[in-house]
């Protein structure tokens, strides 16, 4: 019951923020003094109630993508002739709900985003699973190489080969999602 509380604090905390502040360390920013201002009033001061997240904007008339991320997993870029590349943070930062244990100034990254390629997040719940033998599922390997024709398509697969990589055992939840940026139209 707790992290669904945890979940509604900072779900209401983005939606508001994300209105109001012009930066992703800003709305992150408000994010960590919403988890603890909700650790206070509640009296869990001895509770570790932290979230990861990973903030994402992408720009309208540019082809790039910011991400702030606090201690998620690294988004994926899938290039669209089946290259992956981990989008890792150039600065580690805390979950959020930890900073007071080591603040950090480090804002966001921001990587190209070219037509005709996919940006995929991704919970634990992926990256975490394990096969019989205990081996991680690791998605930037098992996607290297692969083409998809439609972000659901991707997904779909990647549901998919989890379930024959764990034998259909997985013990995380698990959230997906796939951002696709269109080829340029040619002109003529």
């Amino acid at each position: 019951m707790a992290a669904i509380e945890t979940v509604s604090v900072v779900l209401g905390a983005f939606r508001e923020a994300s209105e109001q502040e012009e930066t992703l360390s800003r709305v992150a920013g408000r994010l960590e003094e919403a988890l603890v201002r909700d650790r206070t009033d509640r009296d869990n001061t001895d509770e570790e109630t932290f979230v990861t997240c990973v903030l994402v904007e992408i720009p309208i008339g540019h082809q790039v993508v910011r991400i702030l991320n606090c201690g998620h997993p690294a988004p994926l870029l899938l290039g669209g002739g089946g290259s992956v590349t981990s989008l890792m943070p150039s600065t580690f930062r805390l979950p959020l709900g930890l900073l007071e244990l080591a603040p950090s100034s480090g804002g966001h990254d921001t990587w190209e985003f070219p037509p005709d390629s996919t940006l995929l997040l991704y919970t634990d719940g992926l990256s975490e699973t394990r096969d019989a033998t205990g081996t991680f599922y690791d998605p930037a390997a098992r996607l290297t190489g692969r083409t998809f024709p439609t972000p659901a398509r991707l997904l779909s697969t990647l549901v998919d080969d989890v379930q024959d990589f764990s034998g259909g055992l997985t013990e995380d939840d698990m959230a997906l999602l796939a951002i696709y940026r269109p080829p340029i139209p040619a002109t003529r």
